[in-house]
């Protein structure tokens, strides 16, 4: 069943956790996972470097540290990345198949490349297969989703009325201040609506605009991809430029993977993207291919920025002069 996979699958992210905090201790002492992510970074040979944090990435579901040379993490992790591509492609012939690599975090001498087009192409190189497999997390969840609506709600076990619940309270179609919520064909209905893909050129083109392809503070220290907001302490990352009056910071994550994830459950679930979720929901109802959904739905960001004009014409600009839409057809290597 769906729920034993999500089980398993989160018992492999805690088995995961684990080990990689041995090899942190091994490799840097006793040290805090906390402490290591928020470890001071300082300048070196112009780049910014982070004194103890060394690239973890996962490869086959087992978590491996980069090797580094004197030359510099980016061309380092997307040599390992080249090579394991090239070897898919020999195999199977498919120069649309992406080597399931998923990085923790972005290497911090990005800003030093000094050919924009390198360092864009080195950017997508390495957030592809974590937004590739963020979504297909969601097209599992959905098709059990299907799965679970072509039953009557009477026929539901009790197993599967407490995950739609879970799901519903999870993704804001139910208010948490409800004591008993009953499943009605008119939740699982929004639920479908809401348990949907974001398009892998959208996510790119938000996530370059925000970070300036993988360069700023927020990125570099903090996986902040999207530019989202928090006013908890200690939770984010201060802007040196913020607006007199106002108390957020960008906020903060542990991994790259974790950045994904909220800035899709935010798509997927706040008040304010209803229009994008009605959009998209009437392009796959149309079946429309996923490759024509980015310029569509941008027109539905309009309260991602303050700016929303502005915003969204720069977002298409990005999507078309980067012509991202072609990795909206690109999938993990088996």
């Amino acid at each position: 069943m769906f729920w034993r996979d999500r089980l398993q699958r989160k018992q492999s992210n805690i088995s995961l956790f684990i080990i990689a905090i041995l090899l942190f201790s091994s490799s840097v002492g006793f040290v805090s996972f906390g402490q290591l992510l928020r470890a001071p970074i300082k300048k070196n040979n112009s780049f910014v470097t982070h004194k103890h944090v060394p690239i973890f990435f996962e490869h086959y579901g087992k978590i491996k540290k980069l090797q580094n040379s004197s030359v510099s993490e980016t061309a380092d992790i997307t040599g390992y990345f080249e090579s394991q591509t090239s070897k898919i492609n020999l195999r199977r012939g498919n120069a649309q198949l992406v080597a399931p690599i998923f990085i923790w975090r972005l290497p911090v001498d990005l800003i030093g490349i000094e050919k924009v087009n390198y360092r864009k192409k080195n950017f997508i190189t390495l957030l592809l297969p974590l937004l590739i497999r963020h979504n297909i997390a969601i097209t599992q969840k959905r098709s059990y989703l299907k799965v679970l609506i072509e039953k009557p709600i009477l026929s539901l076990s009790i197993e599967e009325q407490n995950w739609l619940i879970k799901i519903a309270l999870h993704y804001k179609v139910f208010d948490k201040s409800i004591r008993k919520p009953i499943i009605t064909k008119e939740i699982l209905k929004e639920l479908l609506n809401r348990i949907d893909i974001i398009p892998v050129s959208l996510a790119l083109a938000q996530s370059s605009l925000e970070t300036g392809w993988g360069t700023s503070r927020f990125s570099i220290d903090g996986n902040a991809l999207f530019g989202q907001w928090t006013w908890k302490k200690n939770k984010g990352i201060r802007p040196k430029k913020r607006a007199q009056g106002t108390k957020h910071s960008v906020r903060r994550f542990n991994r790259l993977a974790d950045a994904i994830q909220d800035y899709t459950h935010n798509l997927n679930s706040s008040s304010h993207y209803r229009s994008f979720r009605s959009k998209r929901g009437a392009l796959r109802k149309a079946d429309h291919p996923t490759d024509i959904w980015a310029q569509n739905l941008v027109e539905e960001l309009k309260n991602y920025s303050s700016n929303s004009e502005h915003y969204i014409s720069t977002i298409k600009a990005i999507i078309r002069e980067n012509q991202l839409t072609a990795y909206d057809n690109y999938s993990l290597s088996p």
